[in-house]
């Protein structure tokens, strides 16, 4: 019988290419893309599944437990000779990755992948002798067997309800990285710092000094007084960045889909001068926002144009506190459209 891969995003491609090596005929199929008939699904032996996929939107009302659904952890865990070390939380986890696996390659060889955009299914038994896996909620929910020998939470916050329709579910799937799991890195979901997890690991203190690199796009200082933080993909992260950047006279800037999360209100605390809302869904968020001084327009270069208007120097913080979609592919499209933009206004003044 045939296999599928449903999903054909980052991890369906990967899947096509390990499915070529193994020299299995499969068929793939897109629900975003393609019509899809579930009466057909029995043709397929086996289901290599895409992190992406809803299950209870894309098998409603059906009974899938005797389908053979296979996820590209389930495959990697199985197959993959290196340590493996998962990392999930709602925020935080791309950053702690990448200091991690920093500090591994330092000391050894090392792998990053996962969530953070390089596929699993890409890096088995290359010869490195670590793997820093960033797990998302999408992927543990679709995991069978936990097969990790490090596994660290750095939070549960409120985030993909309408994916998983509910918190308490996200945080049952969240805490799955630690079933099986050889050794759980502090299970009480307490934060401990990224040089304690490598002490964890390797049984060796952190080299002094050592200088990590950051990624884009987390608190990133533009210029003196503008942040882009277009990875604030919900209002915990938006909150974090309102408790560390410390500036007077601040623009906050919002943009985003506020479904995701559900939620009821943001309160902006008073920090934030004036708040600048923008975006296909820029009403949706302002009846959920309370400040007294909320300005709203159509796009992000209107945004930025009236605050270099009001001041040659202003205070940014463009933390939107939503996920890019539909306006944006993601949140790394959303980062680069503003620093271009302030790039810009920034040339012009000179």
């Amino acid at each position: 019988m045939k296999s599928l891969i449903l999903g054909y995003g980052v991890t369906g491609k990967s899947f096509e290419s390990y499915l070529k090596l193994q020299n299995k005929d499969f068929d793939i199929i897109d629900p975003k893309i393609d019509n899809f008939e579930f009466s057909k699904i029995s043709e397929y032996s086996d289901i290599y599944i895409s992190p992406g996929i809803n299950l209870r939107k894309t098998f409603p009302n059906k009974n899938i437990d005797n389908l053979n659904l296979i996820s590209d952890l389930d495959i990697f865990f199985q197959q993959d000779n290196s340590i493996k070390i998962g990392i999930t939380g709602t925020n935080g986890k791309s950053t702690l990755c990448y200091h991690l696996y920093q500090l591994l390659n330092k000391e050894s060889s090392c792998n990053l992948i996962g969530n953070i955009g390089n596929p699993v299914l890409d890096n088995i038994n290359n010869g490195k002798k670590y793997s820093v896996i960033e797990i998302s909620s999408f992927q543990l929910e679709k995991l069978k067997s936990n097969n990790l020998d490090y596994a660290y939470i750095t939070n549960i916050q409120r985030d993909h309800i309408d994916f998983h329709d509910n918190f308490d579910d996200y945080k049952k799937i969240k805490l799955k990285i630690f079933d099986n799991c050889k050794n759980p890195i502090n299970p009480n979901i307490e934060f401990i710092s990224v040089g304690q997890i490598y002490k964890f690991i390797t049984g060796k203190e952190i080299i002094d000094n050592f200088q990590f690199k950051n990624l884009p796009y987390r608190l990133e200082k533009i210029s003196q007084g503008i942040i882009n933080d277009s990875k604030s993909t919900n209002t915990a992260s938006l909150n974090y960045a309102l408790n560390t950047i410390k500036f007077s006279n601040l623009n906050l800037i919002l943009h985003g889909n506020p479904n995701k999360e559900k939620y009821k209100k943001i309160i902006i605390n008073s920090s934030v001068d004036k708040v600048f809302v923008y975006g296909s869904q820029k009403a949706e968020i302002v009846k959920k926002l309370d400040h007294e001084n909320i300005e709203v327009f159509s796009n992000l270069e209107e945004c930025i144009d009236k605050i270099f208007n009001e001041n040659n120097n202003p205070n940014i913080l463009f933390s939107p506190g939503h996920p890019s979609q539909p306006d944006y592919i993601n949140f790394e499209e959303r980062g680069k459209v503003f620093t271009e933009l302030i790039d810009k206004k920034i040339n012009e003044s000179r």
